[in-house]
């Protein structure tokens, strides 16, 4: 219900449950010729998307994390997470020695990294093109896609898997770091 006082406002109450007070809203009506007309709430408007700030915030904390790894060798400082599934077993998993080969990258140090973590090493330059692309999807995704397809997912799962058997067997010594 709407009513129209000689000031110029607009009082509009809006009754959802006859047991529940009446809510009162007091709208300012500029132009007194509109007093007479139908009230209707203000119009909310949708919530901003804030898809460029979250990857930017990405981004700072990606850049932010290689700065860290360029300048503490994980071989050197403790403060590091270690692998739970070394500790708890003895086996190297997928991503042991994979911060210790970031870090041996970013000072241009291939083989040594190649020596640490070949897995990585290899797929960095995929991780990084599936990154971009998954981005630019997010960014401005065409109408129904998904940002990757899951046989991405499950062929990089297949891969870690058979390299954490490998790289624990003898003969392939030379995988684990």
């Amino acid at each position: 219900m709407c009513v129209a006082h000689p000031d110029g406002s607009i009082e509009a109450r809006i009754v959802p449950n006859l047991q529940r007070p009446a809510m009162t809203h007091a709208l300012r009506v500029e132009d007194n010729s509109r007093a007479g007309e139908t009230c209707v709430p203000p119009r909310l408007e949708a919530s901003v998307k804030r898809k460029p700030a979250w990857f930017a915030v990405g981004g700072l904390a990606v850049v932010a994390m290689v700065t860290v790894i360029f300048w503490f060798n994980p071989a050197q400082y403790r403060f590091y997470p270690f692998c739970f599934f070394y500790q708890l077993t003895g086996l190297q998993c997928p991503g042991c020695g994979g911060l210790r080969a970031i870090h041996q990258l970013l000072h241009g140090h291939v083989l040594a990294a190649l020596h640490l973590n070949a897995l990585l090493v290899i797929l960095l330059p995929l991780f990084a093109w599936l990154g971009i692309r998954f981005a630019a999807k997010k960014l401005s995704p065409p109408p129904g896609a998904r940002p990757f397809s899951t046989k991405w997912l499950w062929l990089f799962l297949a891969l870690a898997a058979v390299f954490a058997v490998l790289r624990n067997l003898p003969a392939f010594a030379w995988l684990a770091p």
